[in-house]
């Protein structure tokens, strides 16, 4: 309760300044459609609208007392969030998303055409960054504040399995989300929550989620959770024709299909693999330790 809660309070404040018809700013992004043809208003609509849930995770864990050892984990001192952490959730992250979409590719599912111009390029740093800011929204509340309470009472395999739900349940009221696409997103929670624990850093899920999210959205314009950027480095063409089947669906995009089910699964496995090779896996049992005792 207490995370829905907070994600209300901070998520609904900026919704209202930017689509209640008495704001100013209405007549500029209108009405929260499904699709936005302006590339700004689109990622304004779409990623940086999380802008005040993304703060609002660090205001609450920084003065919230029995929170404070979450906001820690945030943060550079941690002893695991390094730069490099980062870079590496972000090479991850793509090969993860581009192996998906050369699948469908390959396949015949679906047809691609490069639409790139350099004074594009100011605009796709834009994109980036909200990008990172809605990405790295959801890692903090979920695999930073979800995975970290819940794991104060109950042992770690427990707040991973919780992850999973809880971040299905998020994506449950996307375009075109079905069995299949919150299966992969169920996964894909696991999976990030087993990164996180296997690397001990936040920033290396908060890497890979931004990756996934910018190369499918921005880089290839392929849809992203349902949602289809208005621009992009290459473009779907469906004048060809796009197939949907177990290799990708039309309206969730790679998310919806096998291959990404895969993709997320590997990565919990290989962080199982390695974490079983140095001893690691009794962890999964352990409730809290080093942590305040839940109050």
């Amino acid at each position: 309760m207490t995370i829905l809660w907070y994600m209300v309070i901070f998520s609904v404040p900026f919704d209202v300044l930017l689509f209640d018809e008495t704001s100013p700013l209405s007549s500029m992004f209108g009405a929260k459609p499904s699709g936005v043809n302006d590339p700004i208003v689109f990622t304004v609509v779409f990623y940086l609208s999380t802008l005040p849930a993304f703060i609002g995770v660090f205001l609450y864990t920084r003065f919230t007392k029995r929170n404070r050892f979450i906001f820690d984990s945030f943060m550079p001192k941690h002893p695991g969030n390094t730069p490099g952490k980062l870079l590496l959730g972000f090479l991850v992250g793509f090969i993860m998303n581009f192996s998906c979409i050369a699948v469908a590719l390959i396949h015949g599912d679906i047809r691609l055409y490069l639409d790139f111009a350099a004074e594009r390029l100011p605009f796709f740093l834009f994109a980036f960054l909200c990008v990172f800011i809605q990405s790295s929204t959801e890692e903090l509340w979920c695999r930073g504040f979800v995975y970290e309470r819940v794991n104060v009472r109950y042992p770690l395999w427990v707040s991973i399995f919780v992850n999973g739900l809880f971040f299905a349940v998020l994506h449950i009221m996307n375009p075109g989300a079905g069995f299949l696409p919150i299966l992969d997103i169920f996964i894909c929670g696991v999976s990030f929550s087993l990164a996180k624990w296997y690397t001990g850093s936040i920033w290396f899920p908060m890497g890979i989620h931004t990756a996934w999210n910018f190369t499918q959205n921005f880089l290839f314009g392929l849809p992203n959770s349902g949602l289809e950027s208005a621009a992009s480095v290459f473009h779907l063409d469906k004048v060809a024709g796009v197939q949907s089947n177990l290799l990708y669906d039309q309206v969730f995009g790679v998310e919806g299909a096998i291959p990404a089910v895969i993709a997320d699964a590997v990565l919990g496995a290989v962080c199982l693999i390695l974490a079983a090779k140095k001893g690691r896996l009794g962890e999964l049992k352990m409730s809290g330790t080093g942590k305040p005792a839940s109050s």
